[in-house]
């Protein structure tokens, strides 16, 4: 596995840096683990995305589950795009980040009535609907409410990806979406409704994709839907394509955008509308890195454990998905021959393990910084307090500049709330 370093999270003189930032130097202030972000790679991203879809006319809207601190969220407010939110919580940062209701998606296979009233009042610009059940409920809420309301359909293409199978969305079987068969008729069933202006199609095929094929192959599909609905008198007005595009998480695999969107643009010729992306991952992943420092180093066979402060609590990726994150040392002055370490935490669980069989420098000591890099996506936003444990903290840097943009949240915070 070779570390997918970036232009802004490098080695300086054998010293991992953050930009102008030395990992050493921020954890001699911030006790480990903790989660820190570069903002020039974030907006490198950013920057990097805009360049690929803006000259085709295809607006992006950031998937905020992938990482929905405040301070990310306003970065990406400051460029100027739009969110993709999953519940009325990331409707709230979502809010308190400044990003205009109008450009908010509002998606997910189970959204209640409180979240759709939230929603509705607040003037969010989009629903993507993912069943007869969850259609009937918003046609009710905007009814009582008296507000207009656009809609979209998303449906499964049932098109099959290479990827994780716990992060398919897109095939059948899958919990979202409906079937392209059922489109029809509920265009048809709601064309007169006073409050919902159903005028889209979305779709969402699946995660760290790493293949342009497999999009063409379910645009295709909701293109040839969207000429049925046409044909039929109704107007498409939006197609969500949605995101997952993959990122390199040290094997040398990742999606390039750009020839994402030009097969979006070629697939979707013709089409008068606007079009969305979704990327998350894409933007946050490689702008993140997970600090931990090494408690003990165990000997054993057939390789000796790295038990490190950080824990699955922290990073969840690898026990859920069987992922792998690059882990590096952060001072690379001292190294010398490999040797293969099993990498773990301490917490009371087997699938505590982030990697076996792991080569880093034979001369690592108990008390040395490692760092796990491409964790700004689905690292910090999925972490919790097993085992009793803190929540971590979030530091953002900015040239020579360091922040705590989420403080640490401990067990004596926690209790407060169980009295």
């Amino acid at each position: 596995m070779t570390p997918p370093l970036t232009e802004h999270i490098i080695y300086t003189k054998g010293q991992l840096h953050i930009e102008a930032c030395s990992i050493e130097s921020i954890a001699a202030k911030v006790n480990t683990p903790f989660y820190c972000y570069s903002k020039a790679q974030l907006l490198s991203n950013i920057h990097r995305c805009q360049t690929a879809f803006q000259p085709h006319s295809i607006d992006i809207h950031y998937a905020m589950k992938a990482n929905s601190n405040l301070s990310i969220l306003r970065l990406i407010a400051d460029q100027g795009l739009g969110v993709d939110l999953v519940s009325s919580g990331e409707l709230l940062r979502a809010q308190a980040a400044g990003i205009p209701e109008k450009s908010m998606i509002f998606s997910g296979v189970g959204k209640t009535a409180a979240e759709f009233t939230l929603a509705i009042h607040a003037g969010v610009g989009q629903f993507n609907v993912e069943s007869v059940e969850e259609l009937e409920m918003l046609a009710t809420l905007a009814t009582q409410h008296a507000r207009p309301i656009n809609a979209a359909l998303r449906v499964n293409p049932d098109v099959a990806v290479d990827t994780h199978k716990n992060i398919t969305t897109g095939s059948k079987g899958n919990k979202f979406g409906i079937t392209i068969e059922q489109a029809l008729s509920l265009y048809q069933r709601y064309a007169d409704h006073p409050w919902i202006k159903l005028n889209g199609l979305a779709m969402h095929i699946g995660s760290q994709i790493q293949s342009v094929a497999p999009y063409s192959q379910a645009i295709d599909k909701l293109m040839a839907l969207t000429a049925k609905l046409e044909e039929a008198g109704f107007s498409i007005n939006s197609l969500d394509l949605g995101g997952g595009f993959g990122v390199d998480y040290g094997d040398g695999a990742h999606l390039d955008l750009s020839s994402v969107a030009q097969d979006i643009a070629r697939s979707t010729a013709g089409f008068k509308g606007r079009i969305i992306v979704e990327p998350g991952r894409s933007l946050v992943a490689n702008a993140g890195v997970l600090v931990s420092r090494i408690t003990y180093i165990k000997e054993a066979q057939p390789n000796p454990f790295l038990i490190l402060d950080a824990a699955m609590n922290d990073l969840m990726r690898p026990a859920l998905y069987q992922a792998s994150h690059p882990i590096v040392s952060t001072d690379t002055n001292n190294d010398s021959a490999m040797r293969h370490y099993d990498i773990v935490g301490p917490i009371c669980e087997s699938t505590d393990t982030f990697t076996r069989n792991y080569p880093l420098s034979k001369s690592l000591k108990a008390g040395e910084l490692v760092a796990f890099l491409c964790t700004g996506a689905y690292g910090a936003v999925m972490s919790s307090a097993y085992n009793s444990r803190s929540i971590l903290p979030e530091l953002l840097v900015s040239g020579t500049e360091m922040q705590v943009i989420r403080k640490e949240i401990t067990q004596a915070q926690l209790i407060e709330y169980e009295q």
